[in-house]
């Protein structure tokens, strides 16, 4: 028995289905029933009742709810703790950090605020599972890192995230260095026509669907090939083995060496901020009302 075991019980009995449980954690119902099952075989017992229409807690696994949920916080709590007490009494705030999700547009804000906030301390966390994941910088919250910087929208505050908006990035268009379109300053939908067209799938960003709308709508001579899910970099080095354009944003812009990333001509921006679980702990919850504090002060120094 682990603690994933433990997480992915209280997940299915919150949610009363493996494949939404699933969901919140980014892996496939499949995986979630097995981890039931695991659990349910090393402790004998049946901890929930299998319906068609999704599960229900046995009498058991009523019983065995409240002492998880109790564990787990026992657990959060006593490493919360363990860090403090490497810090004189700072207060660690731990900062995911990748290639495709870089930390650098909060670390700029944190550098202007950090004396204003000195009983936290700041670590930055290189996300080494962000190159495999579909959903790397959700599935990351939490576990590897406390906040990280990325972008969202509708589709992104339904699952059981929230964020504290920060600006906007721009899209763009990657393109190979020696493709023609690598020579204007400025793309428009009109100099895509007749070419193909990487993009995420519909329905996994809201601002990256306002632009596949004005393609369908406007621009059917542009051929949108549609990835398997979020980016990656198999994403970039498609884009670069294939010599297909890219629809990127701003923070990408130097992320593959081959590629060049040009403005696109589009009244459609992507919002980014801090992205936390929405339960985050105390510690988080009191950084980030600090920080909207000072951002709400709108000061010349930040």
């Amino acid at each position: 028995m682990d603690i994933t075991q433990l997480q992915t019980f209280v997940r299915v009995s919150q949610y009363g289905s493996f494949t939404k449980a699933g969901e919140q954690s980014f892996i496939s119902g499949t995986a979630v029933m097995k981890q039931i099952n695991r659990l349910e075989s090393e402790l004998n017992l049946t901890l929930f009742i299998r319906k068609a229409t999704g599960t229900e807690l046995t009498v058991e696994g009523e019983r065995f709810l409240p002492y998880v949920k109790q564990i787990l916080s026992l657990l959060d709590t006593a490493v919360e703790e363990t860090r403090k007490a490497s810090l004189s009494g700072q207060n660690i705030i731990t900062v995911g950090t990748s290639i495709l999700h870089p930390a650098e547009p909060f670390m700029d804000i944190w550098k202007k605020i950090t004396t204003q906030m000195s009983d936290f301390q700041v670590r930055i966390v290189q996300l080494q599972e962000d190159m495999q994941s579909k959903n790397r910088e959700y599935a990351m919250l939490g576990k590897s890192c406390d906040l990280i910087v990325g972008t969202f929208d509708n589709a992104t505050l339904k699952q059981s995230f929230k964020a504290l908006p920060l600006g906007e990035y721009d899209f763009g268009i990657a393109v190979r260095s020696d493709n023609p379109l690598a020579k204007l300053s400025e793309i428009t939908f009109d100099n895509l026509k007749g070419k193909s067209l990487l993009s995420v799938p519909i329905g996994i960003s809201d601002t990256n669907d306002q632009l596949r709308k004005i393609i369908d709508d406007k621009y059917p001579q542009i051929k949108v090939v549609e990835t398997t899910g979020r980016y990656d970099m198999n994403t970039f080095n498609q884009a670069v083995e294939e010599n297909i354009p890219l629809i990127t944003v701003t923070p990408w812009k130097s992320i593959h060496p081959n590629l060049v990333s040009i403005p696109l001509k589009t009244d459609v921006h992507v919002p980014y901020g801090i992205l936390t679980t929405k339960l985050p702990g105390s510690n988080v919850e009191e950084f980030l009302m600090k920080i909207t504090r000072l951002l709400q002060k709108k000061s010349p120094s930040i």
